[in-house]
């Protein structure tokens, strides 16, 4: 038992390592699209609409107006793609505004009809927490878009007394879960073992749905996190002035 709980807490850490690492690495691409990608297309609209300007009167001008209305769409995607990239979003939106930004985001590409419904009265969930269930909401639309072949994605928040639940589905092909499931490493992936360490990782779990022409579902469910006690405050202000 000594030996099962020292595993457990080694790959609890790897793990929490593994997800730091990941919204570093996904922060620096959201700074990196905000400041240098935002600013050459924002440059390029700027040059276009002098050239727009130039060209008044023309033949030529209709497609230099389509154009900048085409980077001025793409720089609106690319702001909110920065968004949803950084860490700092959900820290200062909450878990619920930052999903209804990512279902906004999916939706303008113009490639997935998008639904975000929310059950119950919103509460916070903790900040890691909130992090963490983000990501995996971002992976399971992200795995949905690239190979379910369906059109429609609905994003469920469902708020409860003593825990909460997120939903994904899909109205695509779906698959049988039981042969993937036998296939080789090499063919199998680990998306849904990383979504249900994660939701171990909260307390929690993650159950898949599918059969073949039926689409997917995904369900991620985690207690709602215990109020902290009197005594743990006092503790807690005692090591803040240690």
């Amino acid at each position: 038992m000594e030996k099962q709980t020292l595993t457990e807490t080694y790959q609890r850490e790897i793990l929490q390592t593994q997800i730091e690492i990941q919204n570093h690495t996904l922060q620096q691409i959201g700074q990196e699209l905000h400041d240098h990608v935002g600013q050459m297309l924002s440059l390029t609209m700027i040059q276009l609409s002098v050239l727009e300007d130039d060209l008044s009167g023309t033949a030529h001008r209709p497609a230099v107006r389509h154009a900048i209305e085409t980077v001025e769409r793409t720089l609106q995607d690319v702001r909110a793609l920065s968004k949803t990239l950084d860490n700092g979003t959900v820290q200062r939106f909450g878990l619920k505004e930052s999903l209804s930004l990512e279902m906004d985001r999916i939706r303008r590409t113009g490639r997935f009809q998008t639904q975000f419904l929310v059950a119950g009265a919103p509460y916070p969930l903790g900040e890691q927490a909130e992090t963490v269930l983000f990501r995996m909401a971002q992976e399971s639309l992200t795995n949905a878009m690239k190979h379910s072949g369906g059109k429609q994605l609905t994003l469920t928040a469902e708020y409860h007394a003593d825990f909460f639940i997120l939903i994904i589905t899909d109205d695509g092909a779906g698959f049988n879960p039981e042969e993937t499931s036998r296939r080789g490493a090499e063919l199998s992936g680990s998306g849904l073992l990383n979504l249900r360490q994660r939701a171990r990782m909260l307390g929690g779990d993650c159950l898949l749905t599918s059969r073949p022409d039926t689409g997917t579902r995904v369900e991620i469910r985690v207690p709602m996190p215990k109020a902290e006690s009197p005594e743990d405050k006092m503790s807690g202000r005692l090591s803040e002035n240690m």
